[in-house]
């Protein structure tokens, strides 16, 4: 069973509230995981609208693996209540990606709110290729993070074989 554990730790300064139409709910703070290609890999992150998500894209297109609320201080408005995720304080985001002894993957989202080293597990997802777009993604890749519509720091960015 080989595992992989990336994390990071982000710190939103400012949002950055552009009328884009691809500004919505589903932007965050987000981990790449297994990145064959950009229209390959899955990634794991914290959504905007409080959630933690898991996600698969395969062949472009995206699968929701889980979701999972974490955030419950109000409700996401795209106009009233752009996000949920707190501002200026260290919020950590680990994902934990092993391949299974029947090939199929786990993957893990664990978060860190307030940099306190006490990490808590928000989600997890199984890719065993009966759905998600099909065949697990079983090669390494890259790995790298992403965040949408905003101002963030980064820090204790890791990457470790477990």
């Amino acid at each position: 069973m080989d595992q992989f554990c990336s994390e990071a730790y982000f710190k939103i300064d400012q949002l950055n509230l552009s009328d884009s139409p691809n500004r919505n709910q589903t932007n965050g703070l987000f981990l790449f995981n297994r990145y064959q290609t950009g229209d390959s890999l899955y990634y794991t992150g914290l959504r905007v609208d409080g959630a933690a998500v898991i996600k698969k894209k395969i062949f472009g297109t995206y699968y929701t693996m889980a979701v999972k609320k974490v955030f419950t201080n109000g409700t996401y408005d795209r106009d009233k209540n752009q996000n949920l995720l707190p501002l200026h304080e260290w919020i950590g985001v680990r994902s934990e990606v092993s391949t299974q002894a029947d090939k199929s993957v786990l993957i893990k989202i664990f978060t860190d709110v307030g940099r306190t080293g006490n990490w808590q597990l928000a989600a997890e997802a199984i890719d065993d290729g009966q759905k998600y777009g099909g065949a697990p993604i079983l090669a390494p890749g890259y790995a790298g993070i992403r965040t949408d519509f905003m101002d963030v720091k980064f820090d204790d960015y890791s990457i470790k074989a477990n």
